[in-house]
Protein backbone atom coordinates (compact mmCIF):
# COMPACT_ATOMS: atom_id res chain seq x y z
CA UNK A 1 0.00 0.00 0.00
CA UNK A 2 2.89 2.22 1.02
CA UNK A 3 4.81 1.55 -2.05
CA UNK A 4 1.71 2.25 -4.44
CA UNK A 5 0.93 5.35 -2.43
CA UNK A 6 4.65 6.95 -3.25
CA UNK A 7 4.28 5.56 -6.67
CA UNK A 8 1.15 7.56 -7.10
CA UNK A 9 2.47 10.54 -5.82
CA UNK A 10 5.84 10.38 -7.70
CA UNK A 11 3.70 10.27 -10.87
CA UNK A 12 1.67 13.30 -9.49
CA UNK A 13 5.19 15.11 -9.03
CA UNK A 14 6.46 14.75 -12.55
CA UNK A 15 3.02 15.50 -14.49
CA UNK A 16 3.13 18.84 -11.90
CA UNK A 17 6.78 19.49 -13.12
CA UNK A 18 5.73 18.95 -16.84
CA UNK A 19 2.83 20.90 -17.12
CA UNK A 20 4.82 23.96 -14.92
CA UNK A 21 7.89 23.18 -17.58
CA UNK A 22 5.11 23.93 -20.67
CA UNK A 23 2.98 26.62 -18.79
CA UNK A 24 6.78 28.29 -19.06
CA UNK A 25 7.02 27.59 -22.13
CA UNK A 26 3.84 28.81 -23.72
CA UNK A 27 4.32 32.57 -21.46
CA UNK A 28 8.29 33.19 -22.65
CA UNK A 29 7.70 35.19 -25.23
CA UNK A 30 9.02 34.32 -28.35
CA UNK A 31 11.42 36.21 -30.41
CA UNK A 32 9.63 38.31 -33.72
CA UNK A 33 10.76 37.37 -36.84
CA UNK A 34 13.12 39.25 -38.92
CA UNK A 35 12.01 41.94 -41.30
CA UNK A 36 13.08 43.06 -44.51
CA UNK A 37 16.43 44.55 -44.60
CA UNK A 38 16.34 48.31 -44.74
CA UNK A 39 17.09 49.69 -48.22
CA UNK A 40 19.95 52.59 -47.87
CA UNK A 41 20.21 54.95 -50.96
CA UNK A 42 24.45 55.49 -49.44
CA UNK A 43 25.66 51.97 -48.38
CA UNK A 44 29.30 52.31 -49.55
CA UNK A 45 31.49 55.39 -50.94
CA UNK A 46 34.37 54.90 -53.11
CA UNK A 47 37.24 56.87 -53.89
CA UNK A 48 40.17 55.41 -56.74
CA UNK A 49 42.65 56.64 -59.11
CA UNK A 50 42.72 55.48 -62.64
CA UNK A 51 45.07 56.02 -66.01
CA UNK A 52 42.86 58.35 -68.40
CA UNK A 53 41.78 56.77 -72.02
CA UNK A 54 45.00 54.49 -72.29
CA UNK A 55 43.49 52.83 -75.64
CA UNK A 56 43.50 56.85 -77.14
CA UNK A 57 46.02 58.53 -75.41
CA UNK A 58 44.87 62.52 -75.17
CA UNK A 59 48.22 63.30 -73.28
CA UNK A 60 46.26 63.65 -69.65
CA UNK A 61 47.14 63.54 -66.33
CA UNK A 62 45.18 60.44 -64.35
CA UNK A 63 41.43 60.36 -63.93
CA UNK A 64 39.77 61.14 -59.76
CA UNK A 65 36.86 58.30 -59.68
CA UNK A 66 34.28 58.87 -56.29
CA UNK A 67 31.36 56.82 -56.55
CA UNK A 68 27.85 56.19 -54.15
CA UNK A 69 26.35 52.25 -53.88
CA UNK A 70 23.43 51.53 -52.30
CA UNK A 71 22.55 48.07 -50.54
CA UNK A 72 21.67 45.77 -52.47
CA UNK A 73 18.43 45.38 -54.30
CA UNK A 74 15.71 42.81 -54.09
CA UNK A 75 14.11 42.11 -57.72
CA UNK A 76 11.34 39.73 -57.99
CA UNK A 77 12.58 35.90 -57.52
CA UNK A 78 15.29 36.91 -55.39
CA UNK A 79 13.28 35.13 -52.30
CA UNK A 80 12.81 32.22 -53.95
CA UNK A 81 14.59 28.89 -52.38
CA UNK A 82 16.78 28.12 -55.84
CA UNK A 83 17.20 31.70 -56.17
CA UNK A 84 18.37 32.49 -52.35
CA UNK A 85 20.16 29.22 -51.78
CA UNK A 86 22.58 29.46 -54.66
CA UNK A 87 25.20 32.48 -54.80
CA UNK A 88 26.37 32.00 -58.14
CA UNK A 89 22.64 33.03 -59.12
CA UNK A 90 21.31 34.99 -56.18
CA UNK A 91 23.83 38.21 -57.09
CA UNK A 92 21.93 39.03 -60.15
CA UNK A 93 18.86 39.53 -58.39
CA UNK A 94 20.27 41.67 -55.88
CA UNK A 95 22.31 44.67 -57.97
CA UNK A 96 22.89 47.65 -56.32
CA UNK A 97 22.60 51.37 -57.14
CA UNK A 98 25.52 53.46 -58.15
CA UNK A 99 26.13 57.44 -58.55
CA UNK A 100 29.42 58.63 -59.24
CA UNK A 101 31.76 61.03 -61.71
CA UNK A 102 35.24 60.54 -63.54
CA UNK A 103 36.94 63.55 -63.31
CA UNK A 104 40.15 63.91 -65.40
CA UNK A 105 42.71 66.06 -63.18
CA UNK A 106 44.11 67.86 -66.60
CA UNK A 107 40.43 69.66 -67.58
CA UNK A 108 40.25 67.01 -70.69
CA UNK A 109 37.16 64.50 -70.82
CA UNK A 110 35.22 63.71 -67.77
CA UNK A 111 32.07 62.12 -67.03
CA UNK A 112 28.92 61.32 -64.34
CA UNK A 113 27.40 58.24 -64.54
CA UNK A 114 24.73 55.90 -62.83
CA UNK A 115 23.22 52.56 -62.98
CA UNK A 116 23.80 49.10 -61.45
CA UNK A 117 26.64 47.12 -59.82
CA UNK A 118 26.13 44.02 -59.36
CA UNK A 119 29.08 41.66 -57.11
CA UNK A 120 29.69 38.18 -57.33
CA UNK A 121 31.50 35.66 -55.03
CA UNK A 122 34.73 33.87 -56.69
CA UNK A 123 36.58 32.65 -52.90
CA UNK A 124 37.12 33.41 -49.88
CA UNK A 125 37.25 37.09 -49.78
CA UNK A 126 37.97 37.81 -53.99
CA UNK A 127 34.98 38.78 -55.83
CA UNK A 128 34.49 40.14 -59.28
CA UNK A 129 32.20 43.13 -59.69
CA UNK A 130 30.65 44.32 -62.83
CA UNK A 131 28.84 47.73 -63.93
CA UNK A 132 26.65 48.78 -66.56
CA UNK A 133 24.67 52.05 -66.95
CA UNK A 134 24.32 55.19 -68.64
CA UNK A 135 27.35 58.23 -68.36
CA UNK A 136 27.19 62.26 -69.46
CA UNK A 137 30.47 63.79 -71.05
CA UNK A 138 31.80 66.90 -71.43
CA UNK A 139 33.35 66.07 -74.93
CA UNK A 140 34.10 68.63 -77.55
CA UNK A 141 31.93 67.69 -80.94
CA UNK A 142 34.85 69.79 -82.94
CA UNK A 143 38.64 68.78 -83.49
CA UNK A 144 40.15 71.04 -80.71
CA UNK A 145 43.90 69.47 -79.95
CA UNK A 146 44.26 67.15 -77.09
CA UNK A 147 40.72 66.51 -76.59
CA UNK A 148 38.32 63.45 -77.73
CA UNK A 149 35.23 64.04 -79.54
CA UNK A 150 32.76 61.49 -78.12
CA UNK A 151 30.33 62.05 -80.99
CA UNK A 152 27.77 62.43 -78.16
CA UNK A 153 27.52 63.60 -74.99
CA UNK A 154 25.33 60.80 -73.62
CA UNK A 155 26.72 57.08 -73.44
CA UNK A 156 26.59 54.04 -72.31
CA UNK A 157 28.95 52.68 -69.44
CA UNK A 158 30.71 49.19 -68.95
CA UNK A 159 32.89 48.36 -65.87
CA UNK A 160 34.54 44.91 -64.93
CA UNK A 161 36.98 44.18 -62.11
CA UNK A 162 38.52 42.11 -59.61
CA UNK A 163 38.25 43.02 -55.92
CA UNK A 164 39.34 41.99 -52.30
CA UNK A 165 37.34 42.29 -49.22
CA UNK A 166 39.43 43.18 -46.28
CA UNK A 167 36.48 43.10 -43.99
CA UNK A 168 33.04 44.13 -43.33
CA UNK A 169 34.21 47.87 -44.09
CA UNK A 170 36.82 48.10 -46.50
CA UNK A 171 37.37 47.15 -49.94
CA UNK A 172 39.68 46.97 -53.04
CA UNK A 173 38.78 46.62 -56.93
CA UNK A 174 41.53 46.90 -59.66
CA UNK A 175 39.06 47.69 -62.97
CA UNK A 176 38.96 48.42 -66.25
CA UNK A 177 35.69 50.85 -67.39
CA UNK A 178 34.54 52.15 -70.80
CA UNK A 179 32.19 54.63 -71.91
CA UNK A 180 30.76 54.65 -75.74
CA UNK A 181 27.43 55.40 -77.54
CA UNK A 182 27.68 52.14 -79.28
CA UNK A 183 26.95 54.36 -82.90
CA UNK A 184 23.35 55.39 -81.91
CA UNK A 185 24.39 58.96 -81.91
CA UNK A 186 26.39 58.82 -85.39
CA UNK A 187 29.61 57.14 -86.54
CA UNK A 188 32.34 58.99 -84.28
CA UNK A 189 32.78 56.87 -81.30
CA UNK A 190 35.78 56.48 -80.15
CA UNK A 191 35.16 56.04 -77.09
CA UNK A 192 37.13 56.09 -73.09
CA UNK A 193 38.78 53.55 -71.59
CA UNK A 194 40.04 53.99 -68.26
CA UNK A 195 42.02 51.34 -65.74
CA UNK A 196 43.01 51.96 -62.17
CA UNK A 197 41.55 51.13 -58.40
CA UNK A 198 39.13 51.86 -56.10
CA UNK A 199 39.02 51.15 -52.64
CA UNK A 200 35.63 51.55 -50.68
CA UNK A 201 33.68 51.77 -47.25
CA UNK A 202 31.33 50.53 -46.24
CA UNK A 203 29.09 51.81 -43.79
Amino acid sequence: MASRLRMTLGLVGAALLAGGAQAADVGDPQPAPAGPAVFSPVDEIRAGVFAHNWIHDENAPVDLSVEALSSPLSLPGYASPWVAGNPWVSWFFAPRLNLGAMVNTGGKDSYAFAGFAWRIPIYNKFFFEGELGGAVNNAPHWNEPGRVDMGCNATFRESGGFGYQFDANWDLIASVEHVSHASFCGRTNPGLTQVGVRIGYKF
